[in-house]
């Protein structure tokens, strides 16, 4: 309710089926996402399986198992280079710099107020359209098209 996506780097709610989405979703895509979002990540599912990683990081790193971008540039560049769907999966300074541009945002509404210190940028609802909403107890699924 508050936007708040993160605690320091660590999420501060467990929902699982909210992780079920994440999971399921965006499987056989490309992901980019920021150095501090793939270092969040547990050591056993890096990288992300059943994706192309590409890892935004300001020097360029040797990443094991993802490809390592130093700009959006090079990450959109690479990520087209596999013909499959792109998603952004954070963090917040990635979301804020990208989602102007995204023509569809993925939207777990959690229920109630959190700590943290990682809020997901606030975004025009009138320039989307509700495509998809699923319900469940502890957060409102919503997936939004740009208009």
């Amino acid at each position: 309710d508050n936007w708040v996506i993160g605690n320091g780097l660590k999420i501060p709610w467990y929902i699982p089926q909210d992780f079920k989405l994440f999971k399921e979703r965006p499987t056989n895509t490309v992901v980019i996402m920021g150095l501090k979002t793939w270092e969040s990540l547990p050591q056993k599912f890096k990288p992300l399986p059943n994706r192309v990683n590409i890892v935004l990081s300001k020097n360029n790193k040797n990443i094991e198992g993802a490809y390592c971008a130093t700009s959006f540039e090079d990450a959109f560049r690479e990520a087209s280079k596999h013909n499959k769907e792109i998603f952004v999966i954070g963090g917040a300074s990635i979301y804020k710099q990208t989602i102007k541009n995204a023509t569809y945002l993925y939207i777990s509404h959690v229920k109630g107020e959190f700590e943290g210190d990682i809020f997901f940028p606030k975004f025009n609802p009138n320039d989307y359209e509700v495509i998809e909403e699923i319900p469940f107890e502890k957060f409102t699924f919503k997936k939004y098209k740009k208009i």
